[in-house]
């Protein structure tokens, strides 16, 4: 069993091709290669966090626009490998029946606290170690941000463009980590707070 990361599938929206410039001939084709791609690296007994933006659900006038068509992507769903755990993003609503309540899982891994969540901007910084998330699509591959004590957070981006769009393994991830934490400056900063924080768990 592993865990495996990703995010902003986006099935079932013809703009996206252009907005994110997919390297899709066809909407069909984008559907199809990311639950392929998915399903390459995933197995039955892995755990899958998707960070939101499953897909797009519109009437058969908005599906003229592009903004998505009158089928269920979590029909979609239905086909990739693992238990997949599913975050809400700014897309996910009741409307076109994507919503789920949970706004962001928090991990306890490695010594790390880690919250995954959709919308980076809207992260606990003060109480995590390490921000997963989407929203950003092609952008902000990663990034960091001072919380309050002015200890740096560092943020992986898992939007399938970062991945060729295949999702993240846990052990892609923690390389991410520690590659950034190796280089950074306030290391020695960024240690002492994890090692306050893994004790206040216990």
């Amino acid at each position: 069993m592993k865990y495996l990361f990703s995010s902003d599938y986006h099935f079932f929206h013809q703009n996206i091709l252009k907005y994110e410039n997919r390297p899709f001939p066809t909407l069909d084709k984008m559907n199809s290669e990311i639950i392929r791609r998915h399903n390459e690296r995933a197995n039955d007994d892995d755990i899958v966090f998707c960070l939101g933006d499953v897909g797009f659900y519109a009437s058969a006038i908005k599906a003229e626009r592009g903004e998505g068509m009158p089928v269920r992507a979590l029909d979609l769903l239905k086909k990739m490998k693992g238990t997949i755990y599913r975050v809400r993003g700014n897309h996910d609503k009741q409307s076109n029946k994507l919503y789920v309540p949970i706004k962001s899982i928090n991990l306890d891994i490695a010594g790390l606290r880690v919250q995954l969540i959709h919308r980076p901007e809207e992260a606990d910084i003060d109480n995590n170690n390490l921000i997963i998330h989407g929203h950003t699509h092609g952008k902000f591959p990663t990034h960091e941000k001072l919380n309050s004590k002015k200890i740096p957070v560092f943020f992986i981006n898992v939007c399938v463009e970062q991945n060729n769009y295949y999702p993240f393994t846990w052990d892609e991830l923690k390389s991410k980590w520690d590659k950034w934490l190796s280089q950074h400056k306030s290391r020695k900063d960024i240690q002492r707070w994890l090692s306050t924080q893994s004790q206040k768990n216990k």
